[in-house]
């Protein structure tokens, strides 16, 4: 049997850039503290850590210890105390986000209403209201807020990784209702392209195991398309979690993962994967499916 890994599997842009930044840092015998997870993923924490990275709970925890700036951002307090500390700031924002912060506080100073489109307890979404004197709206489900005012400018701006179904049903019924109505789509692109590469490739597998971190928001986002293309879609944190009854009797199974799964974690799953079994047994109906399910998404993706 074969594990397939998927080639545009890994970090985003983001991700890999703060990871680079605190490797090279970490590698050449420096110092480094981080305030929070820098990135949703045990696993890479735990590797980071490993090489001198350390988790403080407040910044004046951090002692002579630069403070690393986790791709999700922080408020501008954090950033104010950093400085009133004296302490070296390196800064990791995912670039999307900072453009993100920088809109919602040009809003916020011009008097207008803010509406956010995402979780309210994430730290990218915790971060942008330190922007805007934590007086942003934020929306996921159905309700419109107690607090919306029709009547008054407004911006309309999402979590860099909230789905498009959900932004789009916001940015309709918002359009209906505001007349002055400013929209900024802060979705990142590597999210909304992996979607669909993602949902390619789950049609081809008639198994896809998916890997990730359990509170990452992205990783729930991509773990769902692929279960929604392919049910034979099954969630692991880390390869010791793999079960071999769900690829029996297959003679491949795709791997991949969100873009905070580091591909050292892809390739151990794969790796572990082919070890349960070493012969290929072929899959008698394997190609019909497969080929009903490729053609339906390929059909779906001008929907997502």
């Amino acid at each position: 049997m074969k594990a397939i890994i998927d080639p545009r599997a890994g970090f985003c842009g983001g991700v890999r850039r703060a990871i680079n930044v605190a490797e090279k840092l970490l590698r050449q015998g420096g110092k480094l503290a981080v305030k929070g997870e820098l990135i949703h993923n045990r696993l890479e924490m735990e590797r980071l850590c490993n090489l001198g990275l350390e988790f403080v709970e407040d910044l004046d925890q951090t002692g002579d210890r630069p403070i690393l700036v986790r791709t999700h951002g922080e408020e501008g307090r954090f950033f104010q105390q950093a400085r009133d500390l004296d302490l070296e700031i390196v800064d990791a924002t995912c670039r999307k986000v900072k453009r993100s912060q920088e809109v919602i506080q040009r809003a916020y100073e011009q008097g207008k209403q803010i509406i956010i489109v995402g979780h309210v307890n994430h730290p990218e979404v915790i971060a942008l209201q330190g922007h805007c004197g934590s007086k942003a709206m934020v929306v996921r489900g159905e309700e419109l807020p107690e607090t919306l005012n029709p009547t008054r400018p407004t911006l309309l701006i999402a979590q860099t990784t909230v789905s498009p179904e959900i932004f789009n049903r916001w940015r309709d019924q918002l359009q209906k209702l505001i007349p002055n109505l400013e929209i900024f789509d802060s979705r990142c692109s590597f999210v909304t392209r992996r979607q669909k590469e993602l949902a390619l490739f789950a049609a081809e597998h008639p198994a896809i195991i998916f890997v990730g971190g359990r509170n990452s928001s992205n990783t729930a986002l991509l773990y769902n398309v692929c279960r929604r293309v392919n049910p034979q879609t099954y969630f692991v944190e880390n390869e010791t979690e793999i079960n071999p009854d769900w690829f029996k009797n297959l003679d491949r199974v795709g791997i991949s993962g969100s873009a905070s799964t580091p591909m050292w974690l892809l390739q151990k799953v794969a790796e572990a994967v082919e070890a349960f079994n070493e012969v290929s047994i072929p899959h008698p109906v394997r190609d019909a499916p497969i080929g009903r399910r490729r053609e339906s998404i390929e059909n779906s993706n001008k929907k997502i």
